[in-house]
């Protein structure tokens, strides 16, 4: 592989990547915000517990209702005896400061707060005030994360989203990419292709003239001979023709027709023994005429000329339908099939299995097809011999 095709092909490679890295960076930015925010929302509610709780003690009543994200609560002294505990909270503490918040931390899901409160009476584990006032006393409150805050998860699922979005994007981009590399291909070989048709026909046409001087020239029985060079001129100057066609602009100019009557018309020109049917008229589709029998005169003549090679065999088979909204076109023939590898490369300019053949056809029939909306399939049939169906748009009668 050259450095400049590896450049193509990696080089816009770079601006999705830059994006998904982007978005991630963005996406977890969101998740530890999120976070933060849960443990702010669970910081305050420890606080409206705590002060709840001492509330309820300290006038030696029961502790009421507090926030489902509570799963434990206690009473501790200042050396950590435990008081009153209640769910996940501990039977002992470590002995704390006289600060307001003496520890805080985040075990998994669940915030753990304990902090210093006066109490107005000398509460001691049972439901009398005393007499004492501003009591201290240590309150620790276990605070479900998952249950006061929501926003870590809605900011994993759209950071899962926008994780989706950029590899999306990247993708796009490479298919976009490899369009974009196929099309410059293609542009460049088609001024190769127009330069060489435009230099090619001029010397065929002075050795065309040459051939049928020489041929009255010559005597009869050496003037035979020129005939051989006089097909390879003609061979030439179709190819030439075709290569043409391929450059000019594939949709060419659409008109509405019956495509049952103009089937019937191109077998009518056509020397081929083909099996036609065909239903009332009334199938109607948009497309170039000529550019449709173009097309269809290059796909018959592949379906004759794979039969030649085994006489007596039925002739091929042309059919034409309405499918959905569609108009379904299938040729069949009974010839030696398609050749092992990739179908697609039937289709690629100047390919060809056949002795005389250009290669130009397939391609040419195809590029019609698909200008006017349609799609061409080439398939082998279970039977033996080639299955040619086109779909095409059709147009109300």
């Amino acid at each position: 592989m050259s450095r400049g095709f590896r450049n193509q092909t990696v080089g816009p490679l770079w601006p999705g990547v830059l994006v998904m890295i982007l978005i991630l960076i963005f996406s977890a930015a969101l998740l530890r915000e999120g976070r933060l925010r849960d443990v702010d929302i669970g910081r305050l509610g420890s606080l409206e517990a705590a002060t709840s709780i001492s509330g309820y003690l300290s006038e030696g009543q029961p502790v009421g209702s507090l926030d489902d994200a509570v799963r434990g609560w206690g009473i501790y002294t200042p050396e950590g005896t435990a008081l009153t505990i209640w769910g996940t909270a501990p039977g002992y503490l470590p002995p704390g400061g006289q600060n307001r918040l003496i520890s805080e931390e985040v075990i998994k899901n669940r915030l753990r707060t304990v902090r210093t409160l006066a109490f107005t009476g000398d509460y001691s584990g049972e439901n009398s005030r005393g007499r004492g006032f501003g009591m201290r006393r240590q309150v620790l409150i276990d605070w479900d994360l998952q249950v006061s805050g929501n926003s870590g998860i809605w900011r994993i699922a759209g950071a899962a989203g926008l994780t989706v979005l950029a590899v999306s994007l990247l993708v796009m981009q490479q298919i976009a990419a490899r369009k974009m590399m196929k099309q410059r291909k293609l542009v460049q070989l088609g001024l190769a292709a127009r330069t060489l048709t435009h230099e090619i026909r001029n010397p065929l046409g002075v050795l065309k003239a040459q051939q049928a001087l020489l041929q009255k020239i010559l005597p009869r029985e050496q003037a035979a001979n020129l005939s051989i060079i006089g097909e390879e001129i003609d061979r030439l100057s179709a190819l030439t023709d075709r290569v043409r066609e391929w450059l000019a602009d594939p949709a060419g100019k659409p008109a509405r027709f019956d495509v049952s009557a103009e089937l019937q018309a191109i077998m009518e020109r056509q020397p081929w023994e083909i099996s036609g049917s065909f239903p009332q008229q009334g199938l109607f589709i948009n497309m170039d005429p000529a550019l449709f029998s173009s097309a269809m005169v290059n796909l018959l003549r592949n379906a004759v000329e794979s039969q030649e090679e085994t006489p007596g065999l039925p002739p091929p088979r042309l059919s034409v339908s309405r499918h959905g909204k569609n108009i379904r076109i299938v040729i069949l023939d009974s010839g030696r099939g398609l050749p092992e590898g990739n179908p697609e490369d039937l289709f690629n300019p100047f390919f060809t299995t056949k002795v005389k053949g250009s290669g130009v056809g397939l391609a040419l029939s195809r590029q019609f097809i698909e200008a006017a909306g349609g799609s061409l399939k080439i398939e082998n049939r279970k039977s033996g011999g080639v299955r040619v169906s086109i779909e095409l748009p059709g147009e109300k009668s």
